[in-house]
């Protein structure tokens, strides 16, 4: 995910330094490197409400007051007459959209320009445009149809035959019947592969005066996989799959007309909601002393409280509601781990404690005895993601990857080692001593226990 320093200040009342920002984002265990001012922030894969502009100014606001800037449609909007069919559970809600307008200027307000500019970004037309920005803007894929385009009926329903689909980049993707696991939007023939990539034929151009932009909720699991299976580059999925917020429909859509708004005249609005299933909103107990024995560490409930009301977190009574933008909390670990971030771990104070030997009679296996040895010359044993982004000649390709990104078994442990090591150098730490004991993956083949050891920096 790249920001550009620029686009995060102008979202924060007080003017942080670049440094002071980039010591925050490390602090709440968002690791990034800088260049040229912009912030390339690696987010996790459980932390899908972060991959926008909006989502890092709202972790950010632990600590610095925020100038929420963006403004959205605030009028009533007609009901959108749309006759639309959903056969399929993996979508519980989806809005549709429709805007018409008679022209539009091609000089974009500063905002939406300094979009394309500073990240170096192709502009493609009007509502593609506006669509893209939204997605970085505020993490929700839309969707844009010229709605001249639509020919038929409109669905969302699983593939059931053998068909050929043509995507916006032009790649001409071949289904079979029995892959119907493949959710698509149709209008009589194919128009959207749900979830990942547009239909090139009814597509968005700089002729589209009337649009129907779509704004869905789909289940994460039903579109991890998608990309790597077809070779599809998609900025939506890549959301879609870490999950996006089911409650911010109004929210986005409102904010796409005013962006319409500030460069075209616009001739009607209708809008439609479709909730075909209650997301329940997760709630936590609150327990004070619980929290504190995770940590390891106590605050008081007071401070808890602020630090959790300034991260979304609203307090009922004993219990905790969970933001509906945040999937990856589930119980009190997650809760004492948001506590912990905002504190600092390095804040922690240190504590010694003693853990009791048991004697086994068994003899240490050689891998630890070969743990032993190097943890007494000063190494640190690390234990890495088992999962890569490299695809070498020996690569095992995993059908449905918990990160689209990383798709294959690693061949090697040396990638992991390098970036533990670059981890570390990034925090100033002047001798680095790390080894790892793992398995690696080759086609064909066993598993394949070995060493990595990497050392860097400040000898003694």
């Amino acid at each position: 995910m790249k920001i550009p320093y620029e686009h995060l200040i102008r979202g924060l009342k007080d003017q942080p330094s670049i440094e002071s920002l980039s010591a925050k984002l490390f602090q709440l265990g968002h690791e990034h490197e800088i260049e040229k001012d912009i912030f390339d922030i690696e987010i996790t894969p459980n932390r899908g409400d972060c991959l926008s502009l909006n989502g890092i100014l709202r972790e950010l606001s632990i600590f610095f007051e925020l100038n929420n800037d963006f403004e959205i449609h605030q009028n009533k909007i007609d009901n959108l007459e749309i006759d639309f069919k959903n056969h399929s559970d993996i979508c519980p809600k989806i809005s549709f959209l429709k805007i018409e307008i008679a022209n539009y200027s091609n000089d974009y307000k500063s905002y939406l320009e300094r979009y394309f500019k500073d990240l170096s970004n192709n502009k493609v037309n009007f509502f593609t445009d506006i669509s893209n920005y939204l997605a970085y803007e505020l993490g929700q894929p839309t969707h844009c149809y010229d709605y001249d385009k639509i020919k038929g009926k409109l669905s969302l329903e699983k593939n059931d035959k053998d068909l050929s689909f043509e995507t916006l980049l032009n790649q001409n993707i071949n289904l079979k019947s029995h892959n119907n696991d493949h959710l698509f939007f149709l209008d009589g023939n194919p128009i959207n592969f749900a979830g990942v990539i547009g239909g090139k034929n009814s597509a968005c151009s700089d002729e589209t005066k009337s649009v129907l932009v779509e704004c869905a909720f789909f289940e994460p699991e039903a579109i991890i996989g998608k990309t790597i299976k077809y070779d599809i580059q998609s900025e939506a999925s890549y959301k879609f799959e870490r999950g996006v917020d089911h409650n911010c429909h109004n929210t986005v859509l409102r904010r796409f007309i005013k962006i319409v708004e500030d460069h075209a005249d616009i001739l009607s609005l209708a809008i439609q909601n479709f909730n075909y299933k209650d997301i329940i909103i997760n709630e936590i107990p609150f327990n004070s002393e619980k929290i504190d024995s995770i940590i390891g560490y106590r605050t008081p409930i007071k401070t808890k409280e602020e630090y959790l009301n300034k991260l979304g977190f609203i307090f009922e009574k004993d219990k905790i509601k969970i933001p509906s933008y945040r999937t990856d909390i589930n119980h009190l670990n997650d809760i004492a781990e948001e506590i912990a971030r905002v504190i600092g771990y390095d804040n922690i104070p240190l504590k010694t404690f003693e853990i009791k030997s048991n004697n086994f009679s068994s003899q240490p296996s050689i891998e630890d005895k070969i743990k032993g040895f190097l943890i007494n010359k000063g190494f640190y044993d690390v234990i890495n993601f088992p999962f890569s982004k490299s695809r070498g000649t020996d690569s095992i390709l995993v059908d449905n990857p918990l990160d689209s990104n990383k798709p294959y078994m690693r061949t090697t442990l040396k990638d992991s080692l390098i970036e533990n090591l670059l981890y570390n150098e990034r925090r100033q730490q002047d001798s680095v001593k790390i080894f790892e004991i793992s398995d690696i993956y080759l086609s064909g083949q066993s598993p394949k226990k070995v060493v990595g050891i990497i050392a860097s920096g400040r000898l003694g």
